[in-house]
């Protein structure tokens, strides 16, 4: 466990949400990415908040393989609502500098073109031959706002 202090938004979480799961599991089994990936086990991402563990959830990649489908939300006979801590969760960590780099690259992406994916000539040409038009030139300041606003930092904090 860490010396560094807790967040308090994050601390406010886990007290507010978190420790409403009694660690039945129903999250695990309805859950696709855990069906998927042994190793995403929601139920033990709460618990690791609940044992002080913050640092390690924050800085690992789990958080980031929730599909945020809300199947756990539906399931929880206490209504946790693991998706939406989830989220938070991730605002947190991408405060931190802990975002995964593939998140970040898309992140980058938009805010330099607004589309998350890059524009390439295959994909112009495509649109061209289907009789698409054009794709706009987006304005990228509502998204530049957004990240501001977000304190989000575009780099990881291992770079």
């Amino acid at each position: 466990m860490s010396d560094e202090q807790i967040p308090e938004k994050l601390n406010e979480l886990i007290k507010e949400k978190v420790l409403h799961c009694y660690q039945c599991g129903a999250c695990v089994g309805s859950c696709p990415t855990a069906r998927a990936t042994s190793e995403y086990n929601p139920r033990k991402m709460m618990e690791k908040l609940i044992l002080g563990e913050w640092l390690n959830v924050l800085s690992g990649k789990l958080i980031w393989l929730c599909t945020l489908c809300h199947t756990c939300y539906e399931v929880c006979p206490q209504g946790v609502g693991i998706s939406h801590i989830v989220v938070e969760l991730r605002n947190i960590a991408s405060e931190r500098g802990f975002a995964p780099e593939s998140f970040l690259e898309s992140a980058r992406q938009m805010v330099k073109t607004g589309w998350t994916s890059p524009v390439t000539p295959s994909i112009l040409r495509t649109r061209k031959e289907l009789g698409l038009p054009e794709l706009p030139q987006a304005d990228t300041s509502e998204v530049k706002k957004l990240l501001d606003l977000t304190r989000m930092q575009l780099n990881r904090k291992d770079s």
